[in-house]
């Protein structure tokens, strides 16, 4: 009988080779793990043929000795393959915590990587104050900050949640969402993030960088060209119906710095060049020597004070480090031209406020643009409300109309790459755990 072969005849440990066929289904689920309950049994079974041994029975082996269900048995098979630790038949559980209208859009993409995924829109918005906090003091929340409080609800579903969509992580996540295995931010810092937190649970971290470059070098350039072709003034004539031939400053030829060859320096980059203006950039990472396609020149961050005095425009696009925060004092605006614009769309936390009013009000510097400020939102009274030459937006520098659906994108796109055991796109390298 088939039954008599026994694959000791030639040597063979049946335990190792029916050890082998059960790595084989389990393979076969990783690549489609939503065909476990219908076809478990089936696949067993043709294992089993296929390799013509003497195994238990397929019914049996999936009962196993501990008498486990075969739906208990499956469940650890995947379990152990599945990236986010999710046992059969168990949904991913996406929080979006980010303030968008809820719809279905992000589901409709993540479905493509997951079959069986679950989206929910639970609100968690930081104050712009606790960001700042949080980016001073390595993403933990000081002592007397106030936070949204989380409903019932919101609980509920964080309880199950293997992925946080958004731009913050509440400082009980470890309590809050025990199964948590990645947060994608929706924005380019991740300064706010408590990143020990994300370690001591085993997450990933990825940023959303890039997903406003493009729209926020637009403005620089809007801002730049404003000051340039004294735009605030001709408004202003027109108000006054005043005929006033108030002429601009060609802006060819002129020489812009970039603070920060990222993902918004160098979109900034790529706009500068086509207005043919001379390109020089810094970059934390380069070397002496180093080019790059879109600028002119590049050198590491330590030359800057020494590019400044070559500039028309200075362009801050850094991120809050303990390199950068004060980094714009009275010393670097004065070693600027007298007539260069100084622009940052980086962190309010690169600027020394009162220097930049002090030289803008001693008639140095042509202007300067801030988009970005250490206390947000300014407050009616503060003076930088009304220092002569200063531009301020109130952080506006990025256009929503595409911001979510680039967004999804990011999110999708490292979704597809998690599943696969690849790094994410704009993975953040998380530091090693401190006590």
């Amino acid at each position: 009988m088939k039954a008599s072969r026994r694959v000791e005849a030639n040597g063979v440990n049946p335990e190792t080779i029916c050890h082998t066929a059960k790595e084989s289904i389990a393979d076969s689920f990783v690549a489609s793990p939503h065909a476990l309950e219908a076809g478990e049994l089936s696949i067993a079974k043709r294992i089993e043929d296929a390799a013509n041994l003497n195994c238990q029975p397929a019914s049996n082996w999936l009962a196993r000795r501990e008498k486990r269900s075969a739906g208990a048995l499956f469940a650890n098979v995947i379990a152990m393959h599945d990236p986010f630790g999710r046992a059969a038949g168990e949904p991913l559980v996406v929080a979006v915590t980010t303030p968008f209208p809820p719809n279905d859009s992000l589901h409709k993409l993540l479905v493509e990587h997951v079959p069986d995924v679950e989206v929910h829109f639970t609100r968690y918005n930081e104050s712009r104050d606790a960001r700042a906090a949080r980016g001073a003091n390595s993403g933990v929340l000081p002592a007397g900050i106030e936070v949204p409080t989380v409903d019932d609800a919101t609980r509920a579903v964080w309880e199950r949640a293997h992925v946080f969509v958004g731009i913050d992580l509440p400082s009980e996540s470890e309590t809050l969402s025990p199964d948590l295995k990645w947060m994608q931010t929706i924005s380019a810092g991740v300064d706010q993030i408590d990143q020990q937190q994300l370690v001591r649970m085993g997450a990933r971290l990825s940023s959303a960088s890039g997903v406003a470059s493009a729209s926020i070098a637009e403005f620089v350039m809007a801002r730049l060209l404003g000051v340039w072709k004294n735009l605030r003034s001709i408004e202003q004539h027109q108000r006054e119906e005043t005929w006033v031939e108030d002429f601009g400053t060609e802006v060819t030829g002129r020489t812009m710095v970039i603070a920060g060859l990222g993902s918004i320096g160098r979109q900034v980059a790529r706009r500068a060049r086509a207005f043919d203006m001379h390109v020089i950039a810094t970059r934390g990472s380069a070397k002496a020597g180093d080019s790059d396609p879109d600028v002119d020149e590049l050198h590491p961050a330590a030359d800057l004070a020494s590019l400044l005095p070559m500039a028309d425009a200075v362009v801050c696009a850094l991120p809050t480090s303990t390199a950068t925060i004060d980094l714009f004092d009275a010393a670097m605006f004065r070693t600027m031209k007298s007539d260069a614009i100084f622009c940052n769309v980086g962190r309010g936390t690169l600027v020394v406020e009162d220097d930049l009013v002090e030289v803008l009000n001693e008639g140095h510097l042509r202007a300067a643009v801030l988009d970005v400020m250490r206390t947000e939102p300014l407050v009616e009274g503060d003076r930088l409300w009304s220092v002569p030459r200063l531009h301020l937006s109130p952080h506006a520098a990025v256009s929503l109309d595409r911001y979510q659906q680039n967004a999804w994108a990011i999110t999708s796109d490292n979704l597809r790459r998690f599943m696969a055991g690849g790094r994410l796109n704009n993975e953040i390298n998380l530091p090693s755990l401190t006590t």
